[in-house]
């Protein structure tokens, strides 16, 4: 049976904070004239020379060495062991001997019942993932699959659009996760952890950092599915330091910090947090982040500016600041979580509100919290850490990729995964090739190209007449605008084994997605809305189901009649066989033959792409991301 750690009273907590104010105005030795009760036992920072040993130090002072830093090492006293320490007259100078605090999973979210919800079977629900990640490899997917029930969120912070960039996904970053355990049977992480003898439980001292009944059950399993979701191929390092119902000690998070340290964690995800401002975790935090290792802290539930610490000793400037990166919650209407703390040490956000997640027992969940914020941005460092050499600036690239929302009490910004990859000046971009009707680009292509670059595509243009079958050649990507002639393209992509987006409806037929009759395929003036069919595939981008303002006035939309092949994603408002926007996967049968790379028929008319609303846009970023990568 798993023992629980006792949690510290409100009380404790004010004579730990007031002990630590005592010893900083002091000077000299830092001896209190009396120690505070505390449950958990003490911990003494001191220094170390050159003679010094693990061995040494703890029969001087009568403790466990917990941490062997630069200058200091950490143990860990009983109350008794601090007792006798404290009245033998040894001198204390230089050291720091605080009481072993409580750490927590932050708080239960204001306005929510609970911080999870909504079980379901992970075989029923992520159909993707129902065999875990292992399936991915031999599908037609060059990635796994992401979510639908993630698809919105991931759509703010713009992991699919990243995921179709990436080469790597995550492969060769060890994550570390100190949290609840997890569940190390669940389908979602086979494949996926860390080497056996590199996992440690440190509430009950063993090699298995196994989930435990308790008020928090889940918590650590919901964390580390959400890394994965972002960064699918890195490995998840479980290190237990929460009892089941979330509760541990700064010893603990000390402990796990230095194993993962051990390990080869490029990066820490810390879902949890201490009231208290400790000293020997502070100088552990910074110990890692010296060595360039990112610690990634949840800023806590409480819904005002006392962030919980680690998180709130971010964003101070010192000590590789960058390394250490807090995040808080936002909805996804882009508004901060009325129960996310906030303030001058916040600077990332993420969503936070439902998010969904592996669950223990081959489930999956609903989770709310800025610990399910926090995994988010952990995945994007993970997934940009394989992508570039240059990963001691991977913290910078993540403060100034970030998207600025105006909120008070976020000092960087909404995390931009793609952003985050594009910044590193030697990522490999996606190539796309733009054919157009005039060079000279109209306000509708220049808005495509715009867009195009935006989310990480190297961008060649093709005049309608002069393009060739040949210049997809090398390309991710080809997209027809809707400013061709038709004629002048006619059937010269219709056979390349590259994807292809069509945006002109007279290319439909020619392009085999429909037939040839005036009745298959055509344009619709004076339109603002389609009516979304089917929103659990990738080309919906999350967005809900019936009809959706895609311009900001009245335009044409292009229109057809798809083959069975199809997945037929969005229609004309007043006919839901007439698709607005469409796929064929690779193999898929079309209207002749079957598909030699994914085929997307578009919507937006040569006008239209410069009226696209918010909606509109997410759609045009879904239809080039999935035809590249199947997400």
């Amino acid at each position: 049976m798993k023992n629980a750690i006792p949690s510290i009273s409100g009380l404790y907590r004010a004579l730990a904070l007031a002990l630590l104010a005592l010893l900083a105005a002091c000077g000299g030795p830092n001896r209190p004239t009396a120690l505070p009760s505390s449950d958990n036992g003490y911990l003494l920072t001191v220094p170390i020379t050159a003679s010094d040993t693990p061995e040494r130090l703890a029969q001087r002072y009568g403790g466990e060495v917990i941490a062997w830093l630069e200058a200091q090492a950490i143990l860990k006293l009983s109350s008794e062991a601090a007792a006798a320490l404290q009245g033998s007259g040894a001198s204390l100078q230089n050291t720091t001997l605080e009481p072993n605090a409580t750490v927590r999973t932050p708080a239960t979210a204001l306005g929510f019942n609970s911080w999870t919800g909504g079980f379901n079977s992970w075989a029923g629900g992520f159909n993707s993932w129902a065999g875990g990640w292992n399936s991915w490899a031999g599908g037609t997917s060059t990635i796994p699959a992401l979510p639908s029930e993630n698809r919105f969120q991931f759509m703010l912070t713009k992991v699919p659009q990243a995921q179709a960039l990436s080469r790597n996904f995550g492969q060769g970053i060890k994550v570390a996760v100190l949290d609840t355990g997890i569940d190390l049977a669940h389908p979602q992480f086979a494949g996926r952890l860390a080497p056996n003898y590199q996992h440690y439980d440190f509430v009950d001292w063993d090699a298995i950092p196994q989930e435990v009944a308790g008020s928090m059950y889940g918590h650590g399993t919901g964390v580390a599915s959400l890394i994965l979701q972002v960064a699918p191929r890195a490995a998840i390092l479980p290190i237990r330091v929460l009892n089941g119902d979330g509760a541990g000690t700064v010893a603990g998070v000390i402990s796990g910090i230095q194993h993962a340290m051990s390990m080869g964690a490029q990066v820490i995800n810390v879902s949890l947090g201490t009231t208290v401002n400790d000293t020997a975790l502070q100088l552990t935090i910074n110990s890692a982040t010296n060595q360039g290792i990112y610690i990634v802290a949840s800023a806590g539930n409480t819904g005002d500016s006392n962030l919980t610490y680690p998180a709130a000793w971010a964003n101070n400037g010192v000590n590789n600041h960058q390394f250490l990166v807090s995040v808080g919650s936002i909805s996804s209407a882009l508004a901060i979580s009325l129960f996310s703390c906030r303030g001058p040490s916040l600077e990332f956000v993420a969503p936070g509100v439902l998010i969904a997640g592996a669950y223990p027992d081959n489930r999956f969940a609903y989770y709310t919290g800025t610990s399910f914020a926090t995994p988010q941005v952990t995945g994007a460092i993970a997934l940009a850490l394989a992508e570039t050499v240059n990963k001691a600036s991977v913290g910078t690239y993540l403060e100034h990729s970030a998207v600025n929302l105006g909120i008070s009490g976020v000092q960087r910004g909404l995390v931009n995964t793609v952003g985050l990859l594009q910044k590193a000046p030697d990522l490999q971009r996606k190539q796309a090739i733009l054919v157009v009707g005039n060079t000279n680009l109209s306000a509708g292509d220049a808005a495509i190209r715009t867009r195009l670059e935006s989310i990480g595509y190297t961008l060649t243009v093709r005049d309608d007449k002069a393009s060739t079958a040949s210049d997809a050649t090398g390309r991710d990507l080809v997209l027809i605008s809707g400013s061709v002639t038709p004629g002048d393209v006619s059937t010269k992509f219709n056979n390349v084994a590259v994807p292809v987006v069509v945006m002109h409806w007279d290319l439909f037929d020619e392009m085999r997605m429909t037939g040839s009759k005036s009745g298959d395929r055509n344009t619709q003036t004076g339109q603002t809305q389609v009516t979304l069919l089917n929103n659990t595939h990738p080309l919906a981008a999350g967005l809900p189901l019936y009809n959706s303002t895609i311009y900001s006035s009245s335009d044409a939309l292009n229109w057809g009649k798809v083959a069975s092949g199809a997945v037929s994603v969005a229609s004309l408002t007043s006919d839901t066989t007439r698709s607005t926007l469409f796929g064929y996967d690779i193999g898929a049968a079309m209207q002749s033959g079957t598909a030699p790379a994914r085929r997307v028929g578009f919507f937006p008319s040569s006008t239209g792409t410069t009226r696209l609303t918010n909606m509109g846009l997410h759609l045009l970023v879904a239809a080039i991301t999935w035809a590249v990568s199947g997400n």
